[in-house]
């Protein structure tokens, strides 16, 4: 097998560190490893793989990271959304904190990883064992994932990239009534969105009730 291009995302150095040297302690696995703090240092590193025509491997995508605004990216998860636009042959493993049903059914629906793992679920040795599975072209998805896939999931909504912007706009303090100056609908079209994602998460109330929500079950 050739030598295999993976790319780190995940905005905890340490965290990142750590991955690296799991992978490099094990002689079986043979990878040269970049690594992205952030949405905007990964996208310029995709960026620039896609310019020159040179993919990854391999993306180990964290969900919980820094956005990157001025290309629209909220989250790991938007970004996660370009790996599969732009990398077709790409495998890309999930790894998040979250255990939240509904959290991981979106991402799930939108992403598609070969590899999803709960980071609370795993060990080195599991790790190693989804990075070895997923380049040979098979799915690996830790405990928690698959509690869930044996579960029924009672809701069929998905949060798509309008949803997250006006997430990500109402943590930053912007008010709804000036949300169309930064998202591509009416005033109208955005409070239903709103009021749907509200009746979703079975809460009540006004926008910091929404925004705690949403950064309490991994949407911000």
């Amino acid at each position: 097998m050739s030598r295999i291009k993976l790319l780190i995302v995940d905005d905890h150095p340490l965290i990142v560190e750590g991955y690296k040297q799991v992978i490099n302690n094990d002689a079986k696995l043979d990878v040269d490893i970049t690594a992205a703090n952030d949405c905007k240092e990964a996208y310029d590193l995709m960026a620039k793989a896609k310019s020159v025509g040179v993919g990854y491997d391999m993306i180990c995508l964290d969900m919980n990271l820094p956005g990157y605004e001025k290309k629209g990216l909220y989250s790991g998860e938007d970004l996660g959304l370009i790996v599969r636009k732009w990398f077709s042959d790409t495998k890309l493993i999930v790894l998040t904190m979250y255990s939240d049903n509904f959290r991981l059914y979106n991402i799930l629906k939108n992403l598609e990883p070969e590899g999803f793992l709960i980071k609370g679920d795993i060990d080195p040795t599991e790790f190693k064992l989804a990075i070895r599975k997923c380049i040979n072209g098979e799915i690996y998805y830790s405990n928690t994932v698959n509690t869930l896939l044996r579960s029924t999931v009672t809701s069929d909504f998905v949060l798509d990239k309008i949803d997250r912007a006006i997430l990500y706009y109402l943590s930053k303090g912007i008010k709804t009534k000036d949300l169309p100056q930064n998202i591509p609908l009416s005033l109208a079209g955005i409070e239903k969105r709103k009021r749907i994602m509200k009746e979703v998460f079975d809460i009540s109330g006004g926008d910091l009730i929404l925004i705690e929500y949403a950064k309490r079950h991994g949407f911000l």
